[in-house]
Formats: C-alpha cells, structure tokens, sequence
C-alpha cells in the first residue's frame, strides 16, 4: 500500500478532477492550458497505477465510473488542504507582489475598477498584477477560481469573508433621444431588462410584480443593456450610479413603486484574507467601492410633475 501512495502525484489526480468538473478531455484541457494528448496520457497513468477504469465513453459523452465518484470527495479534501497550506505560506510573503484574481461583472470593470482604481493601487504597489476575471455568472471561490469577487448577491456556504461595500438603489434610467420620453403611462414604455440564465435578476422580478413593465428587449450582458438605452430604444431600471457615465442619461418618475436597492459585496476565501497581495487589492476595494454609493445617492428632489424626466446633477 506504502508503495502505491509513493507512486500517486497530486500533480496527476488534479487531472481527473479537472476532468469531472469540465466533463471532457478537451475543456479539461481547456481549462488547465495544456494538450488533450496531455489529459488523455495523464489519465491512462493514472488508470495504470489505480487499476481500475476512471470513466466511460458512451454516445452521450464522457461519464465518470462508480470508481470515480467514490474519490471525488477524497480528492475535493485533499485539494483544500493543500490550498490551505499554499494559503497560510503566502500570509509570510514580504511585500505585496504578485498576482490577484479579481472576479466581477464586465459593467463593474469598464466603469468603476478600471478607470478609476488600477492606476493608484499599482502606484502604491508596482510589483502587484491584478487580473480581472469578467463575467455575470459567478466564479467558485472555494475551488480557487478567483481570489476576490465582487457580487450582487450574499454567497450562501463556503468558508469566505463577506462585505457589503454598497448599497445602490436602482431607477428608471432612459436617454434624452429616446422618443417616449414625455410618456407618463408605464405601459406604453419599451423596457429593456437584463436576463442572465439561472439568476432572477431585479428587472425581471420588478416586471412580475407590475404588468406594466413588460420587456420589449432583453439582453444577457450589462453593458449591451447600458448601450442599448444610450441608443434610446427604451427605458432600463438601473443603478441610479450610471446616470453619471453619460450627461445626455435622464430618470424617469413614471409613478410606479421604488426599484429594488443593489447591494454589492466583497467576497473573499477566509485562507487568503491575510496574503498581503490580497489584502492589498481587499483594502482598496474595501475603500473605494462605497464611493459608488455616495454616486448613487438620489439629488434633493425638486417638485416636478410625475413622468417628468429628471436630468442627473
């Protein structure tokens, strides 16, 4: 037994999980950045020195074997502690230096972190690389996909330090070329909203509550949601904060009860809090992000009549 552990590589097992969680040799491959050859050769080893046949090809695809499954979850230990090793060597790095992995929305990275924060952060630490990871779906921190996340909901499970950096309450945003824009009656709008499979976004919900705001248009990405109201195709409930990224955006009061309020929070796996390239990127985020809030904060009202576009201040 002693010479079959010797002969075991984490190197070589973190290719049958690889494989499991991609479901093919291709975007195992993929996904680890090596050859198909290389998957395929690593897992016939690994088969040799196991005895037993790791997965079965049918018509369907690549389906893992009962042998398989009994070791997932070994596997799945194995790999956080050695995560939680890597993780408590990096908390005695000397200087920040180093790579962070920071998963967030596209819109977040084009209009917040990119422009406004990079710059001084790799000014206050040259050495520090920040990736950003863009994506509305949401990046597996206990599996080390990211480093940091910034997300539009509470995580559930994990062992992770959770934040709430803002609060962004949302309003009916439309652009000055868009033609019903004197409109007063919610019904005769078109609706832009942002549908993401598998995730009840606040659009979506907000319509299910008010028949009156039945999409016209629906997009999976943010940005293109942004656009298309910047190109005055319709009315998007949006975080009053992007009134700011264009003078020619307006609000509208079209009488229908408050949109749901955003919170963003800062997501970080518990084992990497005290890495300092990590805790760099945290503090900085920790700091900055709440100015989105201050943004997003409505201006003292001033009587108007209900419909009325407002300008932003």
């Amino acid at each position: 037994m002693q010479d079959l552990v010797d002969t075991l590589r984490w190197d070589d097992l973190r290719f049958l999980l690889a494989v499991v969680r991609a479901g093919s040799f291709s975007a195992a491959a993929q996904a680890l950045t090596v050859e198909q050859s290389t998957v395929s050769r690593r897992i016939a080893a690994l088969e040799g020195v196991l005895g037993t046949a790791l997965f079965e090809r049918s018509h369907t695809g690549l389906r893992a074997t009962e042998a398989t499954e009994a070791l997932l979850p070994h596997l799945e230990r194995v790999e956080a502690e050695l995560r939680a090793v890597l993780d408590a060597a990096r908390q005695h790095e000397p200087e920040v230096r180093g790579r962070v992995r920071l998963a967030l929305t596209e819109a977040l990275a084009a209009h917040y972190v990119i422009p406004r924060l990079l710059r001084p952060l790799r000014a206050q630490h040259p050495r520090l690389t920040v990736d950003l990871l863009t994506s509305d779906l949401a990046a597996d921190l206990s599996r080390r996909e990211a480093d940091l996340a910034l997300r539009f909901f509470r995580p559930r499970g994990g062992d992770l330090i959770v934040k709430r950096v803002a609060r962004l309450p949302t309003t009916f945003v439309a652009h000055q070329s868009y033609p019903k824009l004197a409109s007063k009656v919610p019904a005769e709008h078109d609706f832009i909203a942002l549908a993401l499979p598998g995730i009840d976004t606040p659009e979506e919900a907000f319509a299910r509550r008010h028949a009156q705001v039945e999409p016209s248009m629906r997009t999976n990405g943010y940005l293109a949601q942004v656009e298309a109201v910047r190109a005055g195709l319709g009315v998007a409930l949006l975080a009053r904060s992007v009134l700011q990224l264009d003078p020619e955006l307006v609000e509208l009061d079209l009488g229908l009860p408050a949109g749901p309020t955003l919170e963003l929070f800062l997501v970080c796996p518990r084992g990497l809090r005290q890495v300092p390239r990590v805790d760099a990127v945290f503090r900085a985020l920790e700091e900055h992000l709440p100015q989105l809030e201050r943004a997003a904060r409505p201006a003292t009202p001033t009587p108007r009549s209900r419909g009325q576009a407002r300008s932003p201040r």
